[in-house]
């Protein structure tokens, strides 16, 4: 009796004991901390799954080698046509500075889908598009719907300089954007723009850098005897004269504007050293552009490069063929210019815009065999425009000429080192009307590094060595002194 009286207790006190743990606070609290938990965690698979549903990855190199700009977003988000891209790699041998470019392509787009084709499992895949021999991660674009194609090799997707220690090449960067956008662009546009390029006259040579920008934008480069010619070919663009050294014929002239009429584009640079080119000036002034004699003399200390007046950093003027110029604060570098104005007597049809500018300071030097670069008498006095651009608008045809003064003005070192390569650029696709593709430029591989002036070494070093303790001390004090008071 006794022992099933003490079974009945042991078991309500077990029970009590049960009932008393659950509703205890010890219970309430590891509750309330196991809900959080839960509740973080649910959170937390959440966003991965969100994350992972949407691709959403943050570029934290210094170079956004896994980024692309807003203005290949913007091509992409345009596109009407479907577009594969086709990723030419072995298996597990991907680079990742391509792949993940790549990837953002496919992720912008319903009209772009990257495709991995392994070319050991696939050998004959890239015959169909390609007649060479392709290179491992390379990439093959095709339009779905024309099955137009592009291909870029891997090669060309790295950029490479000489080390003339060791006469290697080593990798410097990566241009995988660039290639990417202008190949897009190519097949899905069936008409790219076609630039002709005048010889005849010792003009000043292309050289590879402008021809590679060119192919960047995706135009075509033709050279054109135009002495040979009854006029400029239909498909002609862009006709672009280079300094030219010897004078056009009347013939010539008379093409180049019956061309122009018919609505074509011209781009000229000046050889200061030419003299007179008579049926040259006879284009440039029918379109109001007059030339100053002599060569041009800045005076102003900050128009021109130290102990060289004749090398002139002219003042950029907004225009659409400067933003990306002015946009990225760049400096145009015009070597022993031409001075050009505007013609005192011009049609009403035309509107003329300057693009650079000389300060006020500024003197054309007529004589070019004085001993000394200082103004004399018969000197010209400024401002002069360095660049010019003049459209005329005539029975609903419009026709542009784009005069620079300077016959050095695109050449190697000047497109590479200050900001030409953005006003050549510019030109080219205001006068394509927007059809050449938008040039991007590549991305380093090499380490940034943060130079800091004496006075920001100081200001710095102010902060770390003295404030920041200071600030954690006086912190702790007031923490220290609450918590006493308490």
């Amino acid at each position: 009796m006794n022992n099933t009286s003490n079974q009945d207790k042991n078991k309500k006190n077990f029970i009590t004991n049960i009932k008393a743990s659950f509703s205890g606070r010890k219970f309430r609290s590891g509750a309330y901390v196991s809900f959080l938990t839960a509740i973080v965690v649910i959170i937390v698979v959440v966003i991965n799954l969100f994350v992972s549903k949407l691709d959403l990855k943050i570029d934290l190199s210094t170079q956004n080698l896994y980024s692309i700009t807003k203005d290949s977003i913007d091509i992409v988000k345009g596109l009407e046509d479907d577009v594969t891209i086709y990723y030419m790699v072995q298996t597990g041998n991907e680079y990742p500075e391509f792949e993940e470019v790549a990837k953002k392509y496919d992720s912008l787009s319903d009209h772009i889908k990257l495709e991995a084709k392994d070319p050991l499992l696939y050998p004959k895949f890239a015959s169909q598009y390609v007649e060479e021999e392709i290179t491992q991660n390379s990439f093959i674009v095709v339009n779905n719907e024309t099955g137009r194609a592009k291909y870029i090799d891997s090669n060309e997707m790295l950029v490479k300089e000489m080390d003339y220690n060791t006469y290697e090449t080593y990798t410097t960067g990566v241009d995988v954007e660039a290639k990417m956008t202008q190949a897009i662009q190519y097949v899905v546009s069936p008409d790219l723009p076609v630039m002709y390029v005048v010889e005849g006259h010792g003009e000043v040579e292309i050289g590879e850098v402008f021809k590679t920008m060119m192919e960047k934008q995706n135009v075509q480069v033709n050279t054109l005897e135009t002495l040979t010619q009854s006029s400029i070919p239909e498909d002609c663009d862009m006709l672009f004269i280079n300094a030219p050294a010897t004078d056009l014929s009347e013939g010539e002239a008379k093409i180049i504007k019956d061309y122009m009429a018919a609505g074509g584009n011209t781009i000229v640079t000046l050889n200061y050293e030419a003299g007179s080119l008579p049926n040259l000036v006879s284009i440039l002034e029918y379109y109001g552009v007059a030339v100053v004699d002599g060569l041009v003399i800045e005076q102003d200390t900050n128009r021109y490069l130290p102990n060289y007046p004749q090398y002139l950093v002219p003042e950029i003027i907004s225009h659409d063929i400067t933003q990306d110029a002015k946009e990225n604060k760049v400096l145009a570098l015009t070597m022993v210019p031409v001075g050009i104005v505007k013609a005192d007597n011009t049609r009403s049809s035309l509107t003329i815009s300057s693009l650079l500018t000389t300060s006020d300071q500024a003197y054309s030097k007529v004589n070019l065999d004085a001993q000394t670069i200082a103004k004399e008498e018969g000197d010209i006095n400024g401002p002069f425009d360095i660049g010019m651009i003049s459209t005329d608008i005539y029975n609903n045809i419009t026709s542009n000429l784009v005069v620079y003064s300077s016959e050095l003005m695109f050449s190697e070192d000047v497109i590479n080192g200050y900001g030409n390569g953005y006003l050549l650029s510019g030109t080219v696709r205001y006068l394509s009307g927007d059809s050449a593709a938008i040039p991007i430029a590549s991305k380093s591989l090499a380490p940034q590094i943060i130079t800091l002036s004496q006075q920001q070494s100081s200001f710095w070093g102010a902060i770390t060595v003295f404030i920041i303790p200071l600030l954690l001390l006086g912190i702790g004090t007031v923490i220290s002194y609450r918590r006493r008071k308490k």
